[in-house]
């Protein structure tokens, strides 16, 4: 007689219960296993699941019975992930051919990770991985635990990557594994206190103690990025993962999204050989050419050293210490500061790769000039990229961590209300509460009418919505590293004040406008020439500006004061001073607002992908309609409600009230 295996599909409302044993039930094996003095009750399906070691079976079924409870109720205690039910559950995985690869969708840590472990087991050649976070429990968990995300899907797989790397370069020490890390400067750590230290220092260290090849990027006193942002990992230079997610301890209880592609077994490239020549190559190059022509960290570190620095830079900071006390042991030393040889770079290593021509994935970056030092160029190919949708699209889908660049949200906003644009947007709830200006930008879209809402994080997790992706026209994804902001979009390229930010700059212009409007009766009251409106010239702003400062001073010391302007002289007393201390305060005001136009900046070291697959582009898109309705607020579902029954209304030629 045979034991019926009931298959029963899973969800994510009914737990389910494991019998165990072969298929015939007087098999010596299953006789031995005790059976269960608890049993899952049959509302629940129990189900029967073969492929179970006696071993294990009988474990759990005797431990089981230890603690009086049932074998469900067991596993769900020891996996803590079973217990555990997401708000919105992610749309499964869904493969497509891009170009010369297959490209699988990835939604939140579970699938990532699946996937990340399942590349990283099959590495041959190589591994390499450039990461803003690579943590681990037992190496950096008294400053990043994993704060409630034990009990989400991924933690495990996650936890269990850094023994796989290093296990696999031990058992094969031909396996090539090269690891980029960022170097960012940290106040807080993952436990909300005040505890100066370095990103990835201790990882860092972990991993060259284990022979790993392993650099932090270079930090903007090196002439590298404000961030090292970029999260990829590739293997054998065939399967690579892009996207949004890190490989913190907490990352994966974070609603995030990655691309898994796979060079196609019948091509001998394809695009993956693209992205690991533009982006990791180039960045492997640049480390280690900054590691050893700069210093590593900006300022002194000794008394002697302080006579080379004037005024606040003579402070010796001890986070700089303690940066070379880790950085210095590691790397200060000659074949490290000399592996980079512009004439020779075999040294470091470098996987050379065969790109497409002609590729099906656009690779898009935000890279600083110094890339200059290794025969590359600095970019901001994001931006141009997403500036130019959201100037075409007619429709855009978007789950952001950060929106905040100036330009792109004017664009949106003017699109939007000329009815060019249909924009549904979702942000992180906590960006908007920790950062002012984040705030303002989200303000700003609301109230001009654009479609974004805040994600309902699931708050026993401390999730927090990581996404940085975007559907275009229901055909084209974008996915990768890149926030929707100043520092994630724009670069260092030149000097001086932006020419690309039209709309921002506009409107700037127009408020400016209208304070020179106001301030022309005050500046007649007292007798002073307007300020040239239809030229602008701030140096004269500025020289204004002193010279009332000054005027006001001499009034409230002696009575009176005299300045010249325009070769005239103009002559105050203590009746005109209230005006003159107007008129200076709103020269203040338009210079701030002059000074508050876009300037190139140093951003982050940033990449993301684009591709037309509608196919795919309609799995963010199902991600977004679920995440959108869970996210609905009180008031939105009573203003639905009243809508609705007013067009009902309508119909039916009744009259209805919004009760509040």
């Amino acid at each position: 007689m045979k034991t019926n295996l009931a298959i029963v599909p899973i969800t994510y409302s009914i737990p389910k219960s494991i019998t165990f044993g072969s298929e015939k039930k007087n098999d010596s094996y299953q006789n031995r296993i005790p059976k269960p003095i608890v049993r899952t009750p049959k509302k629940d399906h129990p189900v029967a699941l073969d492929d179970v070691s006696f071993f294990v079976a009988n474990k759990i079924a005797m431990d089981a019975n230890k603690m009086g409870i049932s074998r469900t109720e067991y596993l769900m205690q020891k996996i803590k992930s079973l217990s555990y039910i997401p708000q919105v559950p992610p749309v499964p995985s869904k493969s497509a051919i891009v170009g010369n690869t297959r490209a699988t969708t990835l939604i939140d840590g579970e699938q990532i990770f699946d996937k990340t472990v399942e590349f990283v087991k099959s590495a041959k050649d190589s591994i390499q991985i450039e990461m803003f976070e690579f943590q681990n429990p037992k190496i950096d968990g008294h400053k990043w635990p994993a704060n409630g995300s034990e009990v989400v899907g991924g933690y495990d797989q996650h936890v269990s990557l850094l023994p796989i790397i290093i296990n696999k370069k031990k058992e094969n020490p031909n396996l090539k594994v090269q690891i980029i890390l960022d170097a960012h400067k940290w106040y807080i750590n993952g436990n909300n206190e005040r505890d100066r230290h370095y990103n990835n220092m201790d990882m860092i260290k972990y991993l060259k103690e284990n022979d790993i090849d392993v650099v932090p990027y270079p930090r903007a006193a090196q002439g590298g990025a404000a961030l090292q942002h970029v999260k990829l990992v590739a293997v054998d230079g065939k399967k690579l993962i892009i996207g949004g997610m890190n490989w913190g301890n907490h990352s994966n209880a974070n609603h995030d999204a990655c691309i898994a592609l796979e060079t196609l077994p019948d091509k001998k490239n394809s695009e993956v050989d693209n992205i690991l020549e533009d982006i990791f190559n180039k960045d492997w190059k640049f480390s280690w050419q900054r590691l050893g022509r700069t210093k590593m960290v900006a300022g002194p570190l000794s008394e002697d050293e302080q006579e080379l620095y004037k005024g606040l830079n003579k402070e010796i900071k001890q986070e700089n210490i303690d940066y070379m006390n880790t950085v210095g042991v590691l790397y200060d030393n000659d074949i490290d500061k000399k592996r980079y040889d512009e004439n020779d770079l075999s040294k470091l290593d470098i996987i050379k790769r065969n790109p497409v021509e002609n590729p099906a994935i656009k690779i898009l970056a935000t890279k600083p000039r110094e890339l200059a030092y290794v025969g590359e160029e600095g970019e901001e190919s994001t931006r141009d990229y997403l500036l130019n949708k959201v100037k075409t699209a007619k429709k855009l889908r978007a789950e952001l961590f950060v929106i905040s660049d100036k330009e792109i949200i004017q664009n949106i906003i003017q699109r939007t209300q000329n009815g060019e644009l249909d924009a549904k947007i979702i942000v992180d709830p906590s960006i908007i509460r920790e950062f002012p200006y984040c705030n303002t930008a989200y303000q700003e879209l609301v109230e001009n009418g654009v479609n974004i809402r805040e994600y309902k994080t699931d708050e026993r997790i401390n999730q927090r919505l990581h996404s940085k992706w975007a559907v275009f026209d229901d055909r084209e994804v974008m996915i990768g590293s890149t926030n929707w902001s100043a520092m994630g979009l724009n670069q260092n390229l030149k000097k001086g004040e932006r020419e690309d930010y039209e709309l921002y700059t506009d409107k700037i212009n127009e408020e400016i406008r209208e304070y020179l409007k106001t301030v022309e009766p005050f500046e007649k009251e007292v007798g002073l020439p307007p300020v040239n409106r239809k030229k602008l010239d701030y140096k004269e702003l500025y020289v204004r500006r002193a010279k009332l400062k000054k005027a006001i001073k001499d009034i409230n010391q002696t009575g009176e004061a005299t300045i010249s302007l325009q070769k005239k002289e103009y002559h105050f007393t203590e009746k005109e001073r209230p005006t003159l201390s107007t008129i200076k305060g709103y020269y203040k005001i338009m210079i701030d607002r002059n000074n508050a136009k876009e300037k190139y900046k140093r951003g982050n070291n940033e990449v993301a992908i684009a591709f037309e697959k509608p196919i795919l582009a309609n799995v963010f898109n199902q991600q977004f309609e679920r995440d959108w309705k869970h996210s609905e607020s009180e008031y939105e579902k009573i203003k639905n409600r009243y809508y609705e029954s007013q067009e009902s209304a309508v119909d039916t030629g009744s009259k209805l009230d919004l009760v509040g």
